[in-house]
């Protein structure tokens, strides 16, 4: 069995090619890193920014809530705001359904609901 080892570790270091001199890298260290700059920026104007905006847009949208506007919420649900205050909305669903909800939950104000004729 020692000879089968012996012959096995001679055979192997025999196939092994022989080792070849440490190369040294090309470059700094700082020549992969420049990739990112462009990869970055491109993500910057493709992804962020947009959404920047659109966050600033909702966050206008918002604050010029006032009562009478004719508003959709997030869950779909139309009504129009009673009241407003600093961080929540009241909602009249119908004449006597009303509702608080924060000022997050309006997804859009409408200009006028949908007639009975656009929902079919």
């Amino acid at each position: 069995m020692t000879s089968f080892l012996t012959n096995l570790v001679a055979f192997a270091q025999e196939a092994a090619p022989a080792a070849a001199p440490a190369a040294r890298p090309q470059g700094g260290g700082l020549g992969s890193l420049w990739i990112f700059i462009p990869i970055f920026g491109l993500m910057y104007f493709l992804m962020i920014r947009p959404q920047q905006k659109k966050q600033k847009q909702i966050q206008e949208m918002l604050r010029q809530l006032k009562v009478g506007d004719k508003v959709m919420l997030n869950s779909g649900a139309l009504g129009t705001v009673v009241k407003v205050s600093e961080k929540t909305v009241r909602i009249a669903f119908c004449d006597s359904h009303q509702a608080d909800f924060v000022r997050a939950a309006v997804a859009e104000i409408l200009p006028e609901f949908p007639s009975e004729e656009e929902k079919k």
